[in-house]
């Protein structure tokens, strides 16, 4: 981002969960949606120095689309999972191990969740090439009984890069990866895993002057340990396909979907949609 400039930013993000496991001393329950709606400013100090501020707001409610996430399994020929074995439309975030019960969500929640600092700073920005390292701190003021917060301070880095493609439709490549460093807090502090990896590779076509389709895989690994279960014992990858529509010189609006590739892992589906404005 250039000195002196804003980058304001909307994401609305719509998740959909269907997933159980049982195992003798070890229950996972976790069926509804999830809303997401993160509000974003980046300002540029330098030409290679910016920081930036994320607020979110999350709600848990049960929601209107199980029936559409099978109907587009069952059209593009892949798996639902545990959806065929509950009702549709129906909330509930539940677990269960060793005679305990962590957490039993059944009503809808909705609150302000965790805030965000970043600074970024470009590394390389060369013809063909640009290389930024970017450094997270989260708090723990959402609500973390609700599950709209993590209840942790958490401190991430993440390298990240892109190629520049030439042609009259260039294919440019961009990928990413990080550290997570997860505090104390958590609802399942016990169990937390402290150190997280997460990185991300994909490619991107410029179609033409407004329309610049995307696909992409996301990895991360184990969040928990001790867990039988693929929702929290093992790691998560996915699968985004969407597209950048230039609406103008400052303007750009995202949409997309996620799938989940490892199932149980990740949320079934999520639907993306974001809007940027440089000033």
């Amino acid at each position: 981002m250039a000195k002196n400039k804003f980058y304001l930013s909307a994401r609305y993000n719509l998740t959909s969960n269907t997933t159980n496991a049982l195992f003798q001393d070890e229950f996972v329950y976790f069926d509804g949606e999830m809303t997401r709606i993160d509000l974003a400013l980046r300002y540029g100090i330098t030409n290679n120095l910016e920081i930036g501020l994320s607020v979110p707001f999350v709600r848990h409610s049960s929601g209107v689309m199980d029936s559409s996430v099978e109907d587009f399994h069952n059209i593009l020929g892949l798996s639902g999972g545990a959806r065929a074995l509950v009702p549709n439309n129906q909330m509930r975030y539940m677990y269960y191990r060793n005679e305990s019960s962590y957490f039993n969500l059944i009503e809808e929640s909705f609150g302000l969740g965790d805030i965000s600092f970043e600074v970024g700073l470009k590394l390389l920005q060369g013809k063909k090439h640009a290389m930024a390292l970017r450094a997270y701190l989260k708090l723990n003021n959402g609500d973390k009984e609700q599950l709209i917060g993590s209840g942790t301070v958490d401190l991430s880095y993440q390298l990240s890069g892109s190629t520049v493609g030439a042609g009259q439709n260039p294919v440019s490549f961009f990928y990413s990866l990080g550290y997570l460093r997860v505090g104390r807090g958590s609802v399942l502090e016990n169990m937390q895993i402290k150190n997280v990896a997460f990185g991300s590779l994909g490619l991107a076509v410029v179609a033409n002057s407004w329309l610049v389709p995307k696909v992409q895989l996301d990895y991360h690994s184990r969040f928990y340990k001790d867990s039988q279960t693929q929702e929290l014992g093992q790691f998560g990858m996915q699968f985004l396909m969407g597209a950048d529509f230039i609406l103008n010189q400052h303007a750009t609006l995202t949409a997309g979907f996620t799938e989940d590739i490892k199932l149980n892992s990740s949320p079934d589906i999520v639907l993306h949609l974001g809007l940027g404005y440089a000033f």
